[in-house]
């Protein structure tokens, strides 16, 4: 562990070089000898070398990130935070004087108040405290400044933030999607809250924050359009999104030595072949950021360790124990996670590619895990049937017992080491176990996916082990339903009836999202990944592989690559490639050599979000109308060896044309398609 004591960060872009140098040497000073570390993280400057110099001069750390056009505090802060090495992380603005010691205060404060996030608020101060006062002035008059200085209403969360690195990580960080400006600090004060970090103010005369004057920039940005959208769209996942958990799918500025965010657990004996089909399942997530704890409880031979060190995975983890039976081998697994949650697997099982981002999606702070539907199917004949399984909870179980099944468990980590597998039986320790949750008054959400893929062969546990799983089961709901009244009873049916089923698709639109994620023998399927960079040459693949681009004058806008007749191998590579895997079972009728004529509404996408509400589309597929003329844009589309063309332009309504190019009157292009 660091021993440096707090980490603070201050993100801009483009900011007054003195401005900054004077708020990073006041929290210098603040430190008062605490071992602490600032970090200037400039994300996208179009210079930044005087910052560079000024980090220099101060002996702080500098962080640059370019390549992004859109202005983001979040991905500012986040960027400074992963090279951060403090137990306390502090956020803050570039425009922020802090008062001598106030740091040191600020640390002391979290100690004494353990779990929680810190908020401060600032003072402004009046114009007449701006640039040109303090280049003249130097040295800081700290009692004018609290003379002057008037406290900012508390309609956000004050300029600064406060939390330890642990709770940072659990979190994720700032909410990378919002973009701008506003909202970032109330966002993270609410999911720390939902998180359980409870909301402290920092209330003391020796802490004071101040705001140098400058011309209000949320205000400026707000007066152009994009601005709005910007602002309203930061809005809406401050005061609409309940999920306390962010960038599951995409974090490019978190810390490398972060815990994973999901941990899969599986306990296994003697299943080889059945394991390695099921952690390829694992590896093709949408959510990339898991390990896998795969138990191995008294095998006969080496062959499953070798099925795990094939894979030459990092993220996978394997242990071995004598043989004690299943639950001491899952309590082992969940003994050595190290994920904020843990997503439980049976070695002959499947995950259709979004499971995990489905279910960290579902978990609210009154929940501690979630869990779905599933699919079952034969591996023999490939008969299969979705299972809508129905909400979890109390009101459910308590008449007749029973749990979701094992299989679509995501729960939070510290829950289960809690409550743990009941080691003194052998049969229905995870029917065992729900119970016991739902009777400590835990609560489990319902995804209302189908996020199983449960194998049906002859091997199956609950095949040949079904006698004890029933008597294991009767004893269980027993305990469910110890010390309950004839009234309870009947308030928890009646909570039963009115809230029975979760909300899902139709069945068969459920079996049509994951039946192509069967095993290879019993599907032919074809799959597609948007790529996230470039490919300088096509990796080798079982299935045949055609790339699809979209250029805009020349630059590559999307890409995609398809596998056709995929193994469960190419799906693994593909999700290692980029982002969006997605599958579908083969048609032996249809004509697959043509190229999808989505290509055109994407096009049509793109453009229409960089025109003006005034501004009509005109669009043409023959280039000899004006192909590169100015104010015209040429999209290609690359299939294989086939190539398609549209010219783009835009002329303001009203405006005569003699043309007979497609027209696009302030239509979505859905809307235009349809």
């Amino acid at each position: 562990m660091s021993d440096i004591e707090v980490s603070v960060v201050i993100g801009f872009r483009d900011w007054g070089a003195e401005r900054i140098r004077r708020s990073a040497q006041s929290i210098l000073t603040a430190f008062d000898g605490m071992p602490g570390e600032v970090i200037i993280s400039d994300y996208g400057s179009e210079d930044p070398e005087p910052t560079r110099a000024i980090a220099e001069g101060l002996g702080i750390k500098h962080v640059y990130t370019s390549g992004d056009p859109v202005w983001s505090r979040s991905r500012a802060l986040n960027a400074g935070f992963a090279i951060a090495e403090g137990q306390l992380l502090i956020s803050t603005d570039a425009d922020m004087l802090f008062s001598p010691r106030s740091m040191r205060r600020i640390v002391e404060t979290a100690k004494e108040a353990g779990k929680c996030a810190l908020f401060l608020q600032c003072r402004d101060l009046p114009d007449t405290l701006g640039d040109d006062y303090f280049a003249e002035n130097p040295k800081i008059d700290w009692t004018l400044l609290e003379r002057e200085g008037r406290l900012r209403p508390r309609w956000g969360m004050g300029g600064m933030m406060a939390i330890s690195a642990q709770g940072f990580a659990t979190i994720r960080g700032f909410d990378e999607r919002l973009h701008t400006y506003g909202g970032e600090d109330l966002d993270f004060a609410q999911r720390a809250r939902r998180a359980g970090f409870r909301t402290v103010w920092v209330d003391d005369p020796e802490v004071r924050m101040y705001h140098m004057w400058h011309p209000p920039t949320l205000r400026t940005v707000e007066q152009t359009e994009a601005g709005k959208a910007a602002v309203a769209y930061n809005r809406n996942i401050v005061y609409n999104d309940k999920s306390y958990v962010r960038n599951i799918l995409n974090w490019p500025h978190a810390a490398p030595d972060r815990p994973p965010l999901v941990s899969v657990v599986y306990a296994t004996k003697d299943r080889a072949e059945l394991l390695g089909a099921s952690l390829r399942s694992v590896l093709t997530q949408s959510v990339q950021d898991f390990e896998v704890i795969v138990v191995d409880d008294g095998p006969e031979d080496d062959s499953t360790l070798r099925m795990v060190e094939s894979f030459h995975d990092p993220r996978l983890r394997y242990f071995r124990q004598e043989p004690k039976g299943i639950s001491a081998a899952r309590n082992l697994a969940i003994d050595n996670t190290r994920g904020n949650f843990t997503a439980v697997m049976d070695d002959d099982d499947l995950m259709p590619p979004r499971r995990l981002e489905w279910q960290l999606e579902a978990i609210t702070p009154e929940f501690v895990g979630s869990g779905g539907s599933f699919m079952n199917f034969d591996d023999e004949t490939g008969e299969r049937q979705v299972i809508i399984s129905k909400n979890p909870g109390l009101a459910h179980a308590v008449e007749k017992g029973g749990a979701p099944g094992h299989g679509t468990w995501m729960l939070r980590t510290d829950v289960m080491r809690t409550l743990r597998y009941d080691e003194a039986i052998t049969s229905g320790v995870d029917n065992n176990f729900f119970l016991r949750l739902l009777r400590s008054g835990y609560k489990v959400t319902h995804c209302g996916k189908p996020i199983l893929l449960r194998r049906l062969h002859r091997k199956q546990v609950t095949a040949v082990d079904s006698a004890r799983q029933g008597d294991a089961a009767r004893q269980a709901l027993r305990f469910l339903q110890f010390g309950h009244t004839s009234w309870h009873t009947s308030k928890l049916a009646e909570d039963a009836k009115s809230n029975a089923w979760p909300k899902t698709a139709a069945r068969e639109d459920m079996l049509k999202s994951v039946e192509a994620y069967m095993p290879d023998h019993l599907v032919t399927r074809n799959a597609f990944v948007n790529l996230t960079s470039p490919l300088e040459t096509i990796p080798t693949f079982d299935g045949t592989t055609f790339l699809n681009v979209i250029r805009r004058d020349g630059e590559i806008v999307s890409a995609r690559l398809e596998v056709r007749t995929a193994s469960y191998r190419d799906l693994v590579a593909l999700a290692g490639l980029g982002t969006d895997l997605t599958a579908a079972i083969s048609d032996p009728d249809s004509d697959e050599t043509q190229a999808n004529p989505s290509w055109v509404l994407q096009v049509l996408a793109y453009h229409q979000a960089a025109t003006s509400a005034d501004e009509i589309l005109l669009v043409d597929r023959d280039s000899s109308s004006g192909a590169g003329a100015e104010g015209r844009t040429s999209y290609t589309m690359e299939y294989g060896e086939t190539v398609q063309e549209l010219i783009v332009s835009t002329m303001a309504k009203g405006e005569p044309t003699t043309e007979k190019p497609w027209l696009l009157f302030g239509q979505t292009a859905e809307e235009y398609w349809t």
